[in-house]
């Protein structure tokens, strides 16, 4: 699988992208190729061998292609990409006219990334280049438009971006609406880093849109200053592209910055058996704390412990003490007993997932929930093109609820789990992953042949073959034990994709060697750029990290962004913060993170290139549960 394919593109390709951005934008598509209708023929059938026929038959050459682009146009428009394909390759380019060749290359285009395929649309592009310079404009601009699909696709971000913005002018309303959108798409995947970068290389409309993007992105800006930095931007790109969408940006961020917190109450275990991770979470707060207070106004903080039974009194003595913002508490269950209290006199973020269906409209939930990475694992998989995975968990409640969180996100994107099996630590490690591949099955079949054969045959067994990928939850022990013994049982090409709990978080290349191969979703804290400001502020003051709570370090440090960015991420469901856990959003009251890629390669955990990610690909959390196992 080429990690770097983009679902989103192949959407875009079949004209059905819904709008997804981080900023208030128009809704757009591109524009479907003029297809006209052969005469006298109806809809495309509904079957393709059907539809072959009946071009078959037509008397004439011309009614043979003018169906054919007809009905490939539909099938396309029905997400039947292969089908499409199949007309299309019935078809000989050379013999068509100038205007009938245009779409068929787009139209043949359009079907390879609909499958998760640049390569072939990069080649049409190539191989009929002369011509395609002798198009009239707004054809020569819809070609672009899909080479800056095709290069999205294959991860290179920043030329689609200056391939978009070029084509831009010469797009009809329709395909710049579209285009709009994709630009906006690009900009959020970039890093902080490669924006800067890109400024520094950029003119034009495409540096009006980089800086557009830098200051709206900004996690740590003041809002205040955003919305300054906002007016200097318009005043300077009066006639840029995306200046109609800065008014709506600037009264989102103007009511943000009204509903900033003053005085903030933080309520985490200081005593009792989460006090560890109480103290790393606040650590997390208090540096994100003091960030803030070098660039911009920062609210007053007070912490309480939440470790008493009665969180009902802490809760209502920060209230007193007049905290307009409540961080907390840790605890399932408290956090739930304050969201049953009804409307609540202050917004409140609870450390944790609950269970609660209902809640007030001013509770809402952040956590390190392993169901959302397996999620986003199962929607890697499926925008990649794979229909059959198998799961592989511990034993326990915990892995069973992880595994099933996987399977249901699976089998919603019309995938097929072919095999699911749960292992106990230990020298049985082996035995679940030969029964799961079906390897004794594969030594019989050989021994079989053998027999009746009467010949001495030497069969290799193999693994099934109904596996396009493995769902693996394990941790670092439990990994370098399943990948050993999924390499000795002939399926050292089968792609494995665990969640963010395979990797401890420190370099450790003589042990890890073992995972070599697996891919993971981890935070950007973890696996993202360690020499940022942050991280060298966490460095001069923890020298020696968090160990195994530094993910809860990064988690406290996005607690804190969120309490004067909460308004904002719920007003505007399409935008999102680039926080140290992951790029957050929310969805019905919940903060759901998007994750980073990693693979482990020589022992090391190595950053994959972002992922370009579909419209809507964060869901709903259908069952809330507890952070941890």
């Amino acid at each position: 699988m080429d990690f770097r394919k983009a679902y989103w593109v192949a959407l875009a390709a079949t004209f059905a992208l819904a709008s997804c951005t981080s900023t208030p934008t128009r809704t757009g598509q591109p524009t479907a190729p003029a297809v006209e209708q052969a005469a006298g023929m109806e809809k495309a059938p509904e079957s393709l061998s059907a539809a072959r026929a009946q071009i078959a038959a037509l008397a004439s050459p011309e009614q043979r292609t003018d169906t054919a682009l007809a009905w490939a146009a539909e099938y396309l428009q029905q997400q039947r990409a292969a089908d499409a394909e199949q007309l299309l390759g019935d078809i000989n380019p050379d013999a068509l006219n100038p205007e009938k060749r245009f779409q068929w290359i787009l139209l043949s285009g359009r079907a390879s990334l609909s499958q998760q395929n640049a390569t072939p649309a990069v080649e049409l592009l190539n191989r009929y280049q002369d011509e395609i310079q002798q198009y009239p404009v707004e054809q020569q601009a819809q070609l672009d438009l899909m080479r800056a699909d095709a290069l999205a696709m294959e991860g290179q971000l920043s030329d689609s971006l200056q391939q978009r913005v070029a084509a831009h002018p010469l797009l009809n309303e329709q395909d710049q609406d579209y285009n709009h959108e994709m630009i906006w798409q690009l900009l959020m995947q970039l890093s902080p880093q490669e924006l800067a970068d890109a400024i520094q290389n950029s003119s034009g409309d495409l540096r009006g849109w980089l800086t557009l993007a830098q200051l709206y992105r900004d996690p740590i800006a003041d809002l205040d200053a955003q919305v300054s930095r906002l007016d200097q931007w318009s005043a300077q790109w009066r006639t840029h592209p995306a200046i109609g969408d800065v008014p709506a940006m600037l009264d989102a961020l103007r009511e943000a910055a009204s509903q900033r917190p003053s005085q903030v109450a933080i309520l985490l275990p200081t005593s009792g058996p989460l006090q560890n991770v109480g103290k790393t979470l606040q650590e997390g707060i208090m540096t994100a704390h003091y960030q803030q207070k070098q660039n911009s106004l920062s609210p007053t903080l007070r912490f309480y412990d939440s470790g008493p039974d009665n969180i009902l009194a802490v809760y209502q003595q920060a209230i007193n003490d007049g905290a307009d913002f409540v961080l907390g508490p840790l605890s399932k269950d408290k956090a739930a007993t304050i969201a049953a209290q009804g409307t609540l006199p202050a917004t409140t973020l609870a450390l944790n997932y609950i269970e609660n269906e209902q809640v007030p409209e001013n509770f809402f939930q952040f956590g390190l929930a392993p169901e959302d990475e397996a999620r986003q694992i199962a929607r890697q998989g499926a925008h990649e093109g794979s229909t059959q995975a198998g799961i592989l968990y511990p034993q326990g409640d915990w892995g069973e609820r992880v595994a099933q969180a996987f399977a249901e996100e699976w089998q919603n994107l019309h995938g097929t789990v072919t095999v699911t099996r749960a292992y106990q630590e230990g020298p049985e490690i082996g035995e679940t992953v030969e029964e799961l591949l079906l390897v004794a099955q594969s030594e019989q079949r050989g021994k079989a042949v053998s027999r009746f054969t009467n010949l001495e045959m030497d069969i290799q067994p193999r693994r099934r073959q109904d596996m396009d990928f493995l769902f693996l939850i394990a941790n670092p022990n439990q990994g370098r034990q399943v990948k050993p013994a999924l390499n000795f049982h002939y399926a050292k090409d089968l792609p494995v994709y665990s969640t963010s709990l395979i990797y401890s978080g420190q370099s450790n290349p003589r042990r890890d060697q073992d995972l070599n191969g697996i891919r993971f979703v981890d935070m950007p804290w973890i696996i993202g750029d360690q020499n940022s400001d942050l991280h060298q502020v966490a460095a001069e003051q923890w020298p020696d990290g968090h160990g195994r709570y530094e993910r809860l370090y990064a988690m406290g440090i996005d607690a804190y962004r969120l309490q004067s960015r909460l308004y904002l991420l719920n007003t505007l469901p399409s935008s999102e913060l680039p926080g140290a856990t992951g790029r957050l959003q929310i969805r019905d009251q919940q903060v759901v993170r998007k994750l980073d890629w990693a693979i482990f390669l020589r022992g090391e955990a190595k950053a994959l290139p972002q992922v370009s990610n579909p419209a809507n690909s964060l869901p709903v959390r259908r069952n809330a549960v507890s952070n941890s196992p």
